[in-house]
């Protein structure tokens, strides 16, 4: 009785492993990635959060619902800060912002969603900069959920399982952070 090892499990000649005796050799397949409670847990907290935090503020620029102005208040406070525009860039940012919150919290397109979050609270971080620390912690906390989010990926507890953005996190993530900061810097440059 020989036994030898796949790299995945210890096999035995005798146990029954589902090869034909007459292959000579059978590369072993890719394990399943297996439910790690704690960071699948972990993350869908982390998407709730964000998604709920970034969904309600979004509602209150496009909407005007939860004490919110709309977009027509959203698109004065664009053409107060320097924006050009303001008449597309409003809702462009708008609905973004709350697209990008329901997809977080469904775990659905989440590179998508949040480098969708990045852009517009890049955005606020950028013009809220010389108001001190108070004035943009909510955004630079929203904008490191985002960014964890973007490179750890949504977790197993996501619509996103069965795409190719789930198993490759970390490409999909740096090529959409790539175009994040690319979005936030067209913004401020040639919109402002």
């Amino acid at each position: 009785m020989s036994t030898y090892d796949t790299g995945l499990h210890h096999y035995e000649d005798d146990e029954e492993t589902g090869y034909d005796s007459t292959v000579a050799h059978q590369e072993p397949t890719r394990p399943v990635a297996a439910w790690h409670g704690g960071a699948d847990l972990g993350l869908l907290a982390l998407r709730l959060m964000l998604g709920g935090l970034v969904g309600v503020h979004g509602a209150q620029r496009v909407f005007g619902l939860f004490g919110g102005h709309g977009l027509g208040d959203f698109t004065k406070s664009l053409q107060q800060a320097g924006f050009k525009y303001t008449d597309i860039l409003a809702p462009a940012l708008g609905y973004a912002e709350l697209g990008g919150a329901v997809l977080l919290v469904l775990g659905l397109f989440t590179p998508l969603a949040a480098a969708a979050v990045l852009v517009v609270v890049g955005n606020t971080i950028i013009l809220q900069w010389n108001g001190g620390l108070s004035a943009y912690e909510l955004a630079a906390s929203l904008s490191g959920a985002a960014f964890a989010v973007l490179f750890a990926g949504p977790g197993r507890i996501s619509l996103d399982r069965p795409t190719p953005w789930y198993r490759h996190a970390l490409g999909y993530g740096t090529s959409l952070f790539s175009l994040a900061v690319i979005a936030v810097a067209a913004l401020q440059l040639l919109l402002r």
